[in-house]
């Protein structure tokens, strides 16, 4: 009995030191999850991973490591993609994330990188990135995407969707609502195969992916100050986004929180 007792006191604390390595040390309402590390085509790595912001609204201003050279791309958000609270935006291969260069040593598959995120209001958390399986490039960036993903460009005689927003205020947060025009917003061949007219969307604000979207609405938590641009992307029951000639199906609008 004594023994098992033992064993069992032993895992608790395995466990518990587990969960504070993926969660930082003083930013105790943000929570670091499915944090992986994939080799890009340029050679670089990119690291892909949620945050769930459980305080005030927040940025990421800055990400270093002791084994790489650390960035983020972050296109829409010069001063650091925002982290709305109550939320789980992601860093996204199709969206803002960190890109390594530099990295010391190979790039084995399930290798461990180190990695400190320094937050406006959070200040600093540590977590380790999973090197994984490479990224392709994809042709987003072709016409005028963000980040790396595929395309899908609507073929003759196919319905050829339409998209705007509007953003209004609600509580704390902001209400998002979604104008489509030969479009259908659908979850049941998510993943699976490509029905043209039919899919989910990509939304982002300042370059963080809040999710998808299989309605015509959603909500943004609170901002922090400044100016946030949100995007929304029409994408495939397979996830490429689609393209009308040479356009992205894509609708942006602008919060400004004082």
């Amino acid at each position: 009995m004594k023994a098992t007792k033992t064993i069992m006191t032993l895992a608790v604390i395995v466990a518990a030191a587990s969960a504070f390595m993926q969660r930082g040390g003083t930013a105790e309402h943000i929570l670091l999850t499915e944090v992986s590390a994939a080799p890009l085509p340029d050679g670089d790595l990119g690291v892909f991973l949620k945050v769930e912001n459980r305080g005030a609204p927040d940025r990421l201003i800055s990400v270093t490591s002791s084994e790489a050279d650390a960035t983020i791309y972050s296109p829409e958000a010069d001063t650091g993609p925002p982290m709305p609270s109550g939320q789980g935006p992601s860093l996204a291969a199709d969206g803002a994330h960190i890109r390594l260069s530099g990295l010391t040593g190979a790039q084995d598959d399930g290798r461990l990188i180190p990695l400190t995120l320094t937050f406006e209001k959070a200040g600093k958390v540590t977590t380790k990135a999973r090197i994984s399986d490479p990224k392709a490039s994809g042709a987003a960036s072709e016409v005028g995407l963000f980040g790396l993903g595929d395309i899908c460009v609507v073929g003759d005689g196919e319905p050829a969707p339409k998209v705007s927003l509007t953003v209004v205020p609600d509580g704390d947060g902001w209400k998002i609502s979604v104008n489509t025009d030969q479009f259908e917003f659908s979850d049941a061949l998510t993943g699976l195969y490509h029905v043209p007219g039919m899919g989910h969307g990509h939304i982002y604000v300042g370059g963080m992916k809040i999710g998808r979207l299989y309605q015509p609405e959603a909500r943004i938590g609170t901002l922090p100050k400044g100016e946030h641009q949100v995007r929304l992307t029409l994408n495939t029951n397979d996830h490429r986004a689609y393209v009308v000639g040479d356009q992205p199906v894509t609708a942006t609008a602008t919060i400004v929180v004082d």
